[in-house]
């Protein structure tokens, strides 16, 4: 069980980077309050003259970003943004409830044919602005923000309780645009737990199986490839399945009622959609990804394969969402796994180094194309880093547990002591994880005085677990304490370390830092739509490929292949057998927490054959940097 016992988490390193360049980019640039063209959506006259639409949804995201980096920072400049900025849009809320940008003949509630699935974005909208309310009222405190968001829910209920629309027609992707808002009424529902959210949580779960063209519940929980369910959109897949296993959460929590018979079927659901995932759908940087079969944007059929992966940013984002809420209810560490993976590499290949501008797709061979900055990934982006803190650092019961190892600072609550860990090693780069531990005095709070722990002898009181992620890469592992060798256990993903920490114990982890490689085979299919299909028959031929990481990072180089212009880079065998690892740009271990956060270390570079390859992490995705990335190599 996870507990809310964090104080303050601080990410370095390359991480700690990306998020502080986040901050100061995209989140500080592209709202700056009421008047910004993304809030000024919302006034009378765009929504007069028709200016509305899906981009309504950037409000939701950044209230809901802004409203982490506040918790994070603490800053009154932004807190002065924020609630300007929420302040104004609920100033937009109509008597009846309704919140968005659509003009009044475009929205929702007007009745859609008996089998049509609507075109419009007006629930996704009021959807992430739920999320957005909510996120700032957990900041700020302020009830006034989460009494918006309850009024939308309201206005929802009464178009589908009492006008009978259902909520998978008043979305696109059979019907998961619509009920994806089962993600944020979970968010709501725990914060403020009324009758109303509570019904539309179970209308969304009722809904997702009973549409004919999805019946997402019950086919993932028979074991469907993703694939095969609904139209295989990712991003609104991934969004539904966030919702499920949170709504799981509820009922296993029994602050939904109905118990095991209405938790365990979302749970196997979530569970083999996951497995389906991992198994078919991952990139090599772990991003989820199409366009083999149809688009871009929808899963592939499952062992197809090609070179050229495409993951929409969104799919990014909804990934590492999705493997947090299954972290959350399982402890596994797998699910750790796939969170650094694609934080490290499919996260970090998105963004532009100013941290304003993202990627909308990130290719492993491809050229690096910026959309314009209403793309849905750009606010996407921002909020994936946002919730990366979150992410890096849980407490249990037993004590504290490293999901992501990244250069920071944690500082929380730990079996009754107020705990300070601060891992100081360049681990994405050298495979190097060191922490020091320092403890505090017990607490004397007569909550802590009644505790079972408290009652624990007082030897047992000075202990406790501090348990790190074991990642998927690594094949083996040397631990020490303070220079001296030490046993610890692998349980569950995480190797654990059980001892009395003293002030300035300092752990460190070493991992193999050698190169890996992957291979696959491509069975090229012949393009038929230019952007959208690029196989639709077999073409007659086999081409083999590689791909080459360390550590936690993926690696490329900067050259121009795509599948538009196919110029793929040929390695022989024994250049591959022979690539090396060229470390003399490694930093030594042991800077401050704080220097790496603003200072990212030089990157040992890998060399295969004539090519000098770079981590795909340190690439500017655009801009100031190579302007393609070539991730996969074909053998000779």
């Amino acid at each position: 069980m996870i507990l809310n016992l964090i104080l303050s988490i601080v990410v370095g390193g390359m991480l700690g980077h990306a998020i502080d360049a986040g901050y100061d980019g995209r989140l500080a640039q592209y709202i700056t309050g009421p008047d910004s063209y993304a809030i000024n959506l919302f006034s009378p006259e765009k929504i007069a003259q028709g200016k509305g639409g899906w981009q309504g949804e950037h409000a939701g995201k950044w209230l809901y970003a802004a409203s982490k980096a506040y918790e994070r920072t603490g800053d009154p400049a932004l807190l002065g943004k924020l609630t300007s900025v929420a302040d104004y849009l609920i100033s937009r809320q109509e008597k009846d409830g309704y919140l968005g940008c659509y003009r009044e003949d475009k929205r929702y509630y007007h009745r859609p044919g008996p089998d049509a699935m609507k075109v419009d974005w007006d629930t996704w909208i009021m959807a992430y602005l739920i999320k957005g309310f909510t996120e700032t009222t957990v900041a700020t405190g302020d009830p006034k923000y989460a009494d918006c968001a309850l009024r939308i829910v309201e206005f929802l209920h009464w178009t589908v309780f009492e006008q009978g629309i259902k909520i998978a027609q008043t979305g696109q992707h059979s019907g998961m645009a619509g009920c994806g808002i089962l993600d944020p009424l979970c968010d709501l529902y725990a914060l403020r737990p009324e009758p109303k959210v509570r019904e539309m949580i179970e209308r969304c779960i009722f809904e997702l199986d009973d549409t004919p063209c999805l019946q997402l519940i019950t086919l993932a929980g028979k074991g469907y490839d993703v694939a095969l369910i609904g139209n295989g959109k990712i991003y609104e897949m991934l969004r539904c399945l966030t919702g499920m296993a949170k709504a799981y959460q509820l009922y296993a929590d029994g602050a939904l009622p109905g118990g095991k018979a209405s938790s365990e079927p979302l749970l196997a659901a979530c569970t083999n959609a996951w497995e389906s995932i991992c198994k078919w759908h991952l990139t090599t940087l772990g991003g989820p990804w199409g366009g083999i079969n149809f688009c871009w944007e929808l899963f592939n059929r499952p062992a197809e394969w090609a070179p050229y992966e495409c993951t929409e940013t969104c799919s990014v984002m909804q990934w590492l969402n999705f493997n947090w809420e299954l972290l959350r209810i399982s402890g596994d560490g797998k699910f750790a796994s796939e969170i650094e993976k694609t934080a490290y590499n499919a996260l970090m290949a998105a963004r532009a180094e100013d941290g304003l501008r993202w990627e909308y797709y990130v290719r492993t061979n491809g050229e690096l194309t910026p959309r314009g900055d209403w793309a849905c990934c750009w606010s996407s982006g921002m909020v994936a880093l946002e919730d990366l803190p979150c992410y890096v650092y849980d407490v249990r019961r037993d004590g504290l547990y490293v999901n992501v190892i990244s250069e920071g600072v944690f500082e929380g609550e730990v079996r009754g002591k107020n705990v300070r860990v601060e891992q100081v090693s360049d681990y994405a780069r050298t495979g190097v994880a060191e922490f020091t531990v320092i403890p505090s005095e017990a607490k004397e709070s007569s909550e802590a005085k009644e505790s079972s722990e408290a009652k624990e002898s007082s030897e047992a009181k000075e202990s406790f677990l501090l348990a790190i992620h074991l990642p998927e890469w690594a094949p083996s592992f040397e631990a020490s304490v303070n220079g001296k060798s030490v046993k610890a256990s692998v349980k569950n993903g995480y190797i654990r370390i059980k001892r009395s920490w003293k002030a300035g114990d300092r752990l460190t982890l070493k991992f193999p830092y050698e190169i890996r490689t992957l291979e696959k085979a491509w069975e090229y299919r012949n393009a038929g739509k230019k952007e959208y299909n690029f196989s639709n028959w077999y073409n007659g031929f086999t081409r083999h490929y590689v791909t080459f990481s360390a550590g936690p990072l993926v690696f490329a180089c900067d050259h121009a292949d795509s599948f538009e212009k196919q110029d793929p880079l040929v390695l022989s065998r024994d250049e591959i057998a022979n690539a090396r690892l060229d470390a003399a740009g490694i930093s030594a271990a042991g800077s401050s927490a704080a220097a790496s956060t603003a200072v990212m270390a030089p990157t040992p570079q890998l060399l295969a054959g004539p090519l000098a390859l770079t981590p795909i992490a340190l690439l500017p995705p655009f801009g100031d940097g190579p302007q393609w990335r070539t991730t996969w190599f074909q053998i000779q």
